[in-house]
């Protein structure tokens, strides 16, 4: 990832100063925004920034680890008491790392979109994700995003070079226009308000954008909710020092003796009153003193919920993973906020916003209108098929029932039957690779079928030991069997005028159940999708890194699954749901297409450049647009 930085800094003063830092080392960038209240506070700050970056260069462990252990150091660095607001960042390849506290905000603005990262008095939290080219970060401090107010948005949209000049520009004119004090007067720095504290780092990414695995959520906090129980009942349960309220009622009682009758009936009437009169007063105060408590719990959880949400917004297209975390996390925490206020109408207005806002922010679409690409019909009468095949810009299908294979141009919308049922026999499975296409057949084993002369050639001819195939996949050259009746994915290789005899795809030391195994994709590596809903990765022969995260909801019954070299993610037939799922290659969840027909297809075929899903059901191809 390349990346472009421009910096602007307004007018520092040794009581206050903000201040940047950046720097890149072996494809790894260093970012800071830092202010700081303090004597000598531009010295101090120049310091500390200067040994923030060495710290973080020369310290060891993951990039994440890093970055939050620089954080801690300047903590250590600024010393008790200072007053400061701190934006670290880092850019690794395509990753960010993100981590914050006080007057500092991070926003992100991709396309027409801008979205905060992190906002003022956030948590200090660290937060991750993956950037694309033409992406802009912003790291500012708080005084320079007010300063621009609704410029803010134009400001990003400028040429990164021209950046620094236009607002710089702007900060020297009211630096010019602060100045001006009445003739004869001392400028001063407390003179000087508005343009102290602004500072701010902006960032282009200007490289092609690819798949990077979303990094772990944050731990949610546990047990919160118990104690805001627990504080509720409390608040319902008297509480009194008893000698306390004895010692009140005993000089309450000194200082009106004068006053008490002599009888004992009325002494007894006095008495009674005055303990009624001091114990509503200590249950008044109890009252006070707990409201007071549930008022601040109650702010600062629905703070935290806000900050949640808008973190959440803004990590919508940066990392879906973790923006899914916060959303409900923001969430969790507004409904205790509810608990400790009912009837906060602000707080209700949230938790509507944020169940309103939910699908957009975890790109949730829907789809109604299914239009029909081509009725297999009128290619043959009663063509039905259940499985497609696709390479570059075309499409395989095979009905085993009338034994006929065909082959469908995308781009021209024309198709071509290749074989039928004498040179097919019992052809259970097909699968295209450029120019071929590549048959499992019961009885005649597997075969090539060259689609540019409809040439047939034998892979390998009938095998017993193969009973139970499930799928067949060519890549590279080479053929994939799926078996799950031998636990085993087979290959073979091209000769000079033929195929190897069938070959363990794994290694020695792999163990995989391929059991209720259903469908077989390969791209670099080798996915296969199991009835349950499990994943199983496997690269060179051996088990790879492959689980569902960031799911609004489980996986109910799959019926396949797409990948390929050509495409950037993994897409998910999850019929159960009735929705197609876009997740990382890793099983990182992107978004996710709900409607009707992803419950009816069993299979599917998705075309990122030309921005196409094609469904399968029977004997009709569907097209939608992906989203």
């Amino acid at each position: 990832m390349n990346i472009k930085i421009a910096q602007v800094v307004g007018l520092n003063t040794d009581q206050k100063a903000a201040q940047v830092s950046s720097a890149t080392r072996e494809d790894n960038t260093f970012l800071a925004v830092l202010e700081i209240a303090s004597d000598d506070a531009f010295t101090k700050g120049r310091q500390i920034l200067s040994e923030l970056e060495d710290f973080y260069f020369e310290s060891e462990g993951t990039i994440s680890e890093k970055l939050k252990a620089a954080f801690d150091e300047a903590k250590n660095k600024t010393g008790e008491g200072v007053d400061f607001s701190l934006s670290l960042a880092t850019i690794s390849g395509k990753v960010l790392y993100l981590i914050g506290k006080g007057q500092v905000e991070v926003y992100l603005k991709r396309g027409d979109k801008l979205s905060p990262l992190l906002s003022v008095a956030a948590q200090e939290q660290l937060i991750s994700g993956f950037i694309a080219s033409g992406d802009r970060l912003l790291l500012t401090t708080n005084s320079l995003s007010g300063f621009l107010g609704s410029e803010l948005d134009k400001s990003l949209s400028l040429p990164i070079e021209n950046f620094e000049e236009e607002v710089g520009s702007k900060i020297e004119e009211l630096t010019a226009s602060e100045k001006k004090v009445p003739e004869g007067e001392e400028v001063k720095d407390e003179s000087l308000p508005k343009v102290q504290g602004l500072a701010a780092l902006t960032i282009e990414a200007v490289d092609e954008d690819v798949e990077i695995s979303s990094l772990p959520a944050t731990e949610e906090k546990k047990e919160e909710e118990q104690q805001i129980m627990d504080e509720q009942e409390r608040a319902t349960r008297p509480s009194f020092n008893v000698s306390a309220v004895l010692s009140k009622i005993a000089k309450a009682v000194s200082r009106v003796k004068i006053y008490i009758p002599q009888s004992g009936r009325g002494r007894a009437i006095v008495a009674v009153i005055l303990i009624i009169i001091i114990l509503l007063g200590a249950g008044y105060q109890y009252k006070l003193s707990l409201d007071r408590k549930v008022q601040a719990q109650f702010n600062q959880t629905l703070q935290e919920a806000k900050d949640d949400f808008n973190g959440a917004k803004g990590l919508a297209s940066l990392n879906p993973n973790e923006a899914k975390t916060k959303l409900d996390l923001s969430l969790e925490k507004v409904k205790k906020a509810l608990l400790l206020q009912p009837k906060s109408t602000e707080a209700q207005s949230l938790k509507d916003q944020i169940e309103k806002e939910t699908p957009s922010i975890l790109q949730q679409s829907s789809i109604s209108d299914f239009p029909v690409f081509l009725d297999m019909d009128l290619v043959k009468k009663n063509f039905r098929a259940t499985q497609l095949s696709l390479s570059g810009s075309k499409l395989l299908l095979l009905d085993p029932t009338v034994k006929t294979l065909v082959v469908v141009d995308l781009a021209k919308k024309s198709n071509q039957i290749l074989a039928g049922s004498e040179q097919l026999g019992e052809a259970v499975f097909a699968s295209l690779n450029g120019n071929f296409a590549f048959v499992y057949s019961k009885d005649k084993g597997v075969l090539r079928i060259d689609t540019s002369n409809q040439k047939i050639a034998v892979v390998s001819k009938k095998d017993s030991d193969l009973g139970g195939v499930k799928d067949i996949y060519g890549f590279a050259s080479n053929v994939y069997l799926l078996d799950p009746t031998g636990n085993m994915i087979w290959k073979y290789l091209p000769a000079s005028d033929s195929y190897s005899d069938k070959r363990e795809y794994f290694s020695t030391d792999t163990k995989a159940d391929l059991s209720s195994a259903l469908r077989l994709q390969i791209e670099s590596s080798i996915y296969v999708l199991k009835s349950g809903g499990e994943v199983l990765r496997f690269t060179k022969g051996v088990k790879d890194n492959f689980s569902f995260s960031g799911l609004p909801s489980g996986v109910k019954d799959p019926k396949s699954l797409f990948v390929s070299s050509d495409t950037d993610n993994l897409y998910l037939l999850d019929s159960g749901n009735s929705r197609l799922l876009t997740l990382t290659k890793t099983g990182g969840y992107k978004s996710q297409m709900s409607g009707g027909k992803f419950a009816a297809a069993t299979d599917l075929a998705v075309d990122e450049v030309g921005k196409k899903v094609y469904l399968l059901d029977g004997g009709k191809i569907y097209s939608v647009d992906l989203k």
